[in-house]
């Protein structure tokens, strides 16, 4: 059975932008060549589907989640 779609309201979506160009730029320039930007975007996509949103730092938090899934 397939997932229920996630909706974020412009807010969310907002933050998730941010979250998505601040992890863009702390990869080393080694690591942007070789790693997609909508990798880093589906990992903030999972998180904040996943609750990640929540909080007062949730940018924060969704950048360091796709940082700490791709480091793993």
């Amino acid at each position: 059975m397939a997932k229920a779609a996630a909706h974020f309201d412009a807010q969310t979506i907002a933050i998730m932008k941010v979250a998505l160009d601040d992890a863009w730029d702390r990869l080393p320039l080694k690591l942007q060549a070789t790693v997609l930007k909508t990798a880093l975007a589906e990992r903030i996509l999972k998180s904040a589907a996943e609750g990640e949103r929540n909080g007062e730092r949730n940018g924060e938090r969704l950048r360091e989640a796709a940082l700490r899934d791709l480091a793993a």
